[in-house]
């Protein structure tokens, strides 16, 4: 099921308030690609597909059997790679919970016992992913969702918190994400962010990126940095450096076949920004990938 908006955000769920949690299983050709937020709290299971998954102001690759969980009020999308959106598309599939801080009534994540899955819920701000040994028992837990009744439903649900807080987590934002955006702001950053996104391996302006914003330079560099806590060269060097972690993991590509597919115009910058941003070079990245 995929919901239909004019525009980007903000993005109602379609949850019963009858309901504490609603279990959603997304089948498309691609992802929903628009910049959204919503008052829930979003855990999601990536079943089947590829690409990258921007949520605050952050990024990160994502793959099959990722697990994320994305606190309420944070603006998320995630965008496939070029192949999905061909006619050939090998599909996507993602499984979802939505649920808020009062799902259960107003006190009960107060409650003494549940103070860690409290301070969980939290710091889902910072957007989480999963990793470690016990993503796979968290991605097997959220799947088995689909087929609960509403009273097994809510057991398994919480059973999935106690193993979330248990589980090694990356945290995608350096610090709680706080909301700034309003629908006209959202509309704009969505059409900045899906420009760049689609056209990452080209020779992007600022110019072409301010007339798609309709804002001056020194509006959109303020524009942008409010919203995303970065500049607009940062954060279209982080997309192409994550594109090129696809495909130093995936592909045989040398290091210079990657820096120029991925939109840089010399091997020297593409190391440095690689450098900068993962903390290693590609070419140890990649060992450590094939390990």
């Amino acid at each position: 099921m995929r919901h239909k908006l004019n525009k980007a955000i903000p993005f109602k769920i379609q949850k019963s308030q009858d309901h504490a949690i609603l279990v959603q299983v997304d089948k498309e050709a691609y992802f929903y690609d628009k910049l959204h937020y919503h008052p829930e709290i979003q855990i999601t299971a990536i079943v089947r597909g590829e690409g990258i998954f921007y949520a605050g102001n952050s990024m990160t690759t994502f793959s099959e059997m990722e697990v994320f969980i994305i606190g309420a009020d944070i603006p998320h999308l995630l965008k496939n790679h070029r192949a999905y959106y061909d006619e050939k598309s090998p599909g996507v599939e993602g499984i979802s919970l939505f649920f808020d801080k009062f799902s259960f009534g107003k006190k009960f994540f107060d409650l003494k016992e549940l103070a860690e899955i409290k301070t969980l819920l939290l710091t889902s701000n910072r957007v989480i992913k999963i990793t470690g040994a016990s993503k796979e028992a968290i991605y097997q837990k959220i799947i088995a969702t689909t087929s609960k009744n509403s009273d097994d439903l809510i057991i398994a649900f919480l059973q999935i918190l106690s193993l979330i807080k248990k589980a090694e987590k990356e945290y995608l934002n350096n610090e709680q994400y706080q909301l700034t955006l309003d629908e006209a702001d959202g509309s704009r950053l969505n059409e900045v962010l899906n420009y760049t996104f689609k056209h990452f391996k080209e020779n992007i302006t600022i110019e072409q990126v301010i007339h798609i914003a309709h804002l001056s330079r020194s509006q959109f560099s303020k524009f942008f940095k409010l919203h995303t806590r970065k500049t607009y060269i940062q954060f279209l060097n982080e997309l192409r450096i994550e594109n090129a972690c696809v495909l130093l993991t995936n592909t045989a590509y040398t290091i210079e076949q990657i820096c120029y597919e991925t939109g840089f115009k010399n091997v020297s910058n593409f190391v440095r920004q690689f450098k900068k941003i993962k903390n290693t070079t590609p070419s140890d990245f990649r060992k450590t990938m094939s390990i």
